[in-house]
């Protein structure tokens, strides 16, 4: 699929971009990046660091900042998260509708 219904949110995985209505929400160039690793493989798990490639941060932790980030952005509660899922010791996982 080329874009991704996240509730009230569309990401067009080919531009990066992500949507709420028609007004364009602003994603930084990682987190615009780990969508599009994650949004690949919709509802498959990717681990930790195949996320964190390139970014020198074995432990993932940069991951952890940028999935909070983008759950303010796309959830509607980001503390019980539907579409940006973790997925307990492997990652974390997309689940569009």
């Amino acid at each position: 699929p080329r874009r991704l219904q996240l509730g009230q949110c569309v990401f067009d995985l080919e531009r990066g971009e992500l949507y709420r209505g028609d007004q364009i929400v602003r994603l930084t160039e990682a987190e615009a990046q780990l969508l599009k690793r994650l949004g690949r493989e919709p509802h498959a798990a990717v681990e930790r660091r195949h996320l964190s490639n390139g970014s020198g941060d074995a432990a993932g932790r940069a991951v952890d900042i940028q999935v909070t980030r983008l759950r303010r952005k796309i959830e509607a509660d980001p503390k019980t998260p539907r579409y940006l899922k973790t997925v307990r010791g492997v990652g974390y996982m997309l689940a569009p509708d």
